[in-house]
């Protein structure tokens, strides 16, 4: 068993890069020995693990499977490696973290120099990523995302749920007026948000005891919250938007609540997700605290909006 255990390392950095020579560059060893060890291993375990052309490689399903596993186990051995280096309850090493290009933009990069100011002895490699994300496949140590889908063998803390408003400009209401149902936004051009693997076109509200549910549709759909927060300000139309991406908007009159006794009840937590295991390490445990105290409870961009919150109520 011992000694498959390099070249299993070897085979999870070749699928992990996607060819041999960025894992031999990765690793600091020969491509020569890279293919050896693999071919070496398939031997042994006598099943073909990749499938090689000129140009690119893919895993076939057992290698697929053993991939899942390597990565689990390189994760291991880091974590065995981060916790002797932690017995003094230092965070040090490398931690590799994506986060959801907008949100990230907004509200975790500016917090990053405090966290590395209090942890000098650890590495940050942060991604801000706008698609679906496979959190073993990418390396990560962690993910913060706004999606409910949990990824099978992960592990999702929730650190907090979105508010929304419905807004939209003063321009905006001075040609079309303004809703004071739910049900009337279907005579106005609503801006949707239309990803690759979501679209929220269903606009849901709730007041006392009443609930409804809106299918609204507009002239404009774009894949980037932040766009539609635009395409708002500018006088296109009605959105639905996350709390967290308002600015200044209100406050200087470029964007002026709608409906504001109705409470706007989309579900879209934040949530820390990482792979499951016995125990977590303390770049990551440190990591998700320090963005949990950032964020605050509420969070810290909802409280100018705490009297409409508890209007709604």
């Amino acid at each position: 068993m011992l000694e498959l255990l390099e070249p299993i390392a070897i085979f999870t950095h070749v699928a992990r890069a996607g060819s041999f020579s960025a894992a031999a560059r990765k690793l600091g060893i020969s491509k020569s020995k890279v293919s050896t060890q693999v071919a070496d291993l398939e031997h042994k375990l006598g099943v073909q693990l990749i499938q090689r052309t000129t140009r690119s490689l893919s895993l076939t399903e057992a290698g697929h499977l053993l991939y899942v596993q390597g990565e689990e186990l390189l994760r291991d051995a880091d974590q065995a490696v981060a916790s002797v280096h932690n017995l003094n309850d230092a965070t040090r090493g490398v931690l590799k973290v994506g986060i959801s290009q907008s949100f990230g933009t907004m509200h975790i990069i500016p917090a990053l120099p405090e966290f590395m100011t209090k942890h000098p002895e650890l590495e940050l490699q942060v991604s801000l990523l706008d698609h679906k994300v496979d959190v073993v496949s990418e390396g990560l140590d962690l993910l913060l995302t706004m999606s409910e889908q949990l990824p099978l063998g992960m592990v999702a803390r929730p650190l907090m749920k979105c508010q929304f408003m419905l807004l939209a400009s003063p321009d905006y209401i001075a040609r079309h007026g303004e809703p004071s149902r739910p049900e009337q936004l279907v005579d106005h051009n609503c801006l949707v948000y239309h990803g690759e693997w979501h679209e929220h076109s269903v606009w849901q509200f709730k007041r006392g005891e009443d609930y409804c549910e809106i299918g609204v549709s507009g002239n404009f759909r774009v894949d980037n919250a932040p766009a539609l927060k635009s395409a708002a300000v500018s006088g296109l139309g009605v959105v639905y938007l996350a709390s967290y991406l308002l600015e200044d908007e209100i406050k200087k009159g470029t964007l002026v609540p709608l409906l504001r006794d109705w409470q706007l009840t989309h579900h879209l937590p934040l949530q820390a997700v990482y792979p499951r295991r016995k125990h977590l390490a303390p770049k990551v445990s440190s990591f998700i605290d320090f963005i949990k105290n950032h964020i605050g409870n509420p969070p810290y961009w909802d409280n100018p909006y705490q009297d409409l919150y508890a209007e709604r109520r």
